[in-house]
């Protein structure tokens, strides 16, 4: 693993970003967002970003992004380490991890990207249309893309509009996945429903529904790795 570390314009704090290379020579590059104010800690082989490496290293490379917080102050992984940051300064960071694997030549033209969004990791791909576009793939798991006009939490009361995310993904023209469990009370299914349906160019276009899942896929009938190794293989056959 190689980790890289660059500045966010958010209090100039850190952006860390994560590369494991495969095991076999490969072109085939995965990017994980993780959902909203995720972390990604190489030392929890439990969690579903480190279980999915382990399960598919010898195929994939990996390209992790933990964006900028207050974590000197607050923990990391809770809206408190957001305080004061917008929506778009979340974006510039996962757009600048990314860049800065290019700059490293860790990611080259020749690399088939697939794009893994969790959650608010999918919301956060459809405001970059520049990254996406890039991916011959593009995964979700139980994104939304509706704006709460009630809500105070970091990163989402300063969402950009319901529209300019479905507008963006309008003209994607690779492969379109979407996941979700049936027992889903954290995303509305209305604002899934609105993703799925605006993605009219792809190439393919493909729902998982998993019977008894909840919004992070636990409790379903399939297991989560295999679920999404299978989805790899899928995207990249």
């Amino acid at each position: 693993m190689k980790k890289l570390s660059l500045t966010s314009s958010f209090y100039s704090l850190p952006i860390e970003v994560f590369w494991y290379g495969s095991l076999k020579p490969t072109n085939n590059t995965v990017v994980l967002l993780k959902g909203i104010y995720g972390l990604h800690n190489p030392n929890t082989p439990d969690s579903w970003d480190m279980s999915l490496i382990s399960a598919c290293k010898s195929s994939y490379n990996f390209i992790c992004i933990n964006t900028a917080r207050l974590n000197e102050v607050f923990p990391s992984d809770t809206p408190e380490a957001f305080a004061g940051k917008t929506f778009q300064q979340e974006c510039e960071d996962v757009k600048k991890g990314f860049d800065m694997c290019v700059q490293d030549k860790l990611v080259s033209k020749e690399h088939r990207i697939i794009i893994v969004g969790n959650s608010f990791g999918g919301t956060l791909l459809l405001a970059l249309p520049t990254l996406f576009q890039k991916a011959e793939s593009i995964i979700m798991i139980g994104s939304g893309c509706g704006k709460s006009l009630t809500t105070t939490k970091p990163l989402l009361s300063t969402m950009s509009s319901e529209e300019s995310f479905l507008s963006s993904l309008q003209s994607y023209a690779g492969t379109f996945v979407f996941i979700r469990g049936t027992n889903d009370t954290v995303v509305p299914k209305d604002s899934q429903d609105k993703i799925i349906a605006s993605a009219i160019s792809a190439r393919e276009r493909v729902v998982c529904e998993i019977k008894g899942a909840a919004h992070n896929l636990s409790g379903g009938t399939i297991d989560r790795t295999e679920l999404f190794s299978r989805l790899l293989a899928y995207c990249t056959k």
